[in-house]
């Protein structure tokens, strides 16, 4: 996951654009918000095809803005793909990775895009570090990711991390991308966070969750050819923790709607994010 920070709005910040980016737009981008790069997995716009949003205040309904915030999974880029990226008007890229995963992979750099580190898990999860977990049951590794999407609404670490991130997001003169590893959990997460602040439906929030098993299969198959070899006594719990469940964001949503009761509440009182500053994103994010 990468993060940039400055340079010309342009498409990226959800403001009007000329005809030549809407060229560049509709060459690139599906209409699904799926942009298909030859290095980097899930790479698509957290708004999707445009998803619908509900009124707020005196705001009419909608569709969310699309080209204000992408998500990925790490930005291991070929030149192609970073051309693309800049066309997209991406000035910050926020990699929510732990220390060792950037050490293993760092991000390839974007020119004119800021990096910002935001470690979500901050060792209180072995989720991410597939290899060196010391999970080897499927039963201990769904228990974990459980434990670690619950956390991401509960844990006073977490939601601090979380809110970094997206105070970052909402600094960014441009289009952010926000990303880890295999960009579905923390990745996913903050997705549905800034999908939420948009006025996305919870149902259309679990729909767009749910896309990264599909977009993450090249990279799942990859990495479990690797495992059923190197490391077999742990490959069945190393998928499940590669898998994308419904039972995960569930588990956050429901946290989330008992412990804060709405996504403002959960980003000011839980995430110390400016009150301003979740306005001024939700605005962003909306019609």
């Amino acid at each position: 996951m990468v993060a940039g920070q400055g340079g010309d709005a342009g498409a990226g910040a959800g403001t009007a654009v000329g005809d030549d980016d809407e060229v560049v737009r509709s060459r690139i981008e599906g209409a699904d918000g799926v942009v298909t790069l030859s290095g980097i997995h899930n790479f698509r716009d957290v708004a999707g095809p445009g998803y619908r949003v509900a009124p707020s205040g005196a705001g009419s309904s909608g569709t969310m803005a699309r080209g204000v915030v992408f998500r990925s999974a790490a930005i291991s880029a070929t030149d192609g793909d970073v051309g693309v990226i800049e066309s997209l008007g991406v000035t910050t890229i926020v990699d929510l990775r732990t220390e060792g995963e950037l050490a293993q992979q760092p991000d390839v750099p974007v020119p004119g895009a800021k990096n910002v580190w935001v470690d979500i898990l901050q060792g209180n999860s072995t989720a991410a570090t597939l290899m060196n977990s010391g999970i080897v049951t499927v039963e201990e590794a769904r228990s974990e990711m459980g434990r670690t999407y619950e956390q991401f609404v509960l844990g006073d670490d977490e939601r601090r991390a979380f809110g970094r991130a997206i105070t970052t997001v909402a600094a960014s003169s441009g289009a952010s991308i926000v990303h880890c590893t295999a960009g579905k959990d923390r990745t996913g997460w903050t997705a549905a966070i800034l999908q939420l602040l948009a006025g996305v439906s919870e149902d259309d929030v679990v729909a767009d969750y749910l896309l990264s098993q599909k977009n993450t299969q090249e990279l799942t198959d990859a990495i479990m050819q690797y495992v059923r070899v190197k490391m077999p006594h742990q490959a069945d719990a190393i998928e499940a923790l590669m898998g994308v469940d419904e039972a995960n964001i569930r588990l956050s949503l429901g946290a989330l709607r008992k412990e804060f009761g709405d996504i403002r509440r959960y980003l000011v009182e839980g995430a110390g994010v400016d009150d301003a500053a979740v306005e001024d994103l939700g605005a962003r994010l909306r019609p």
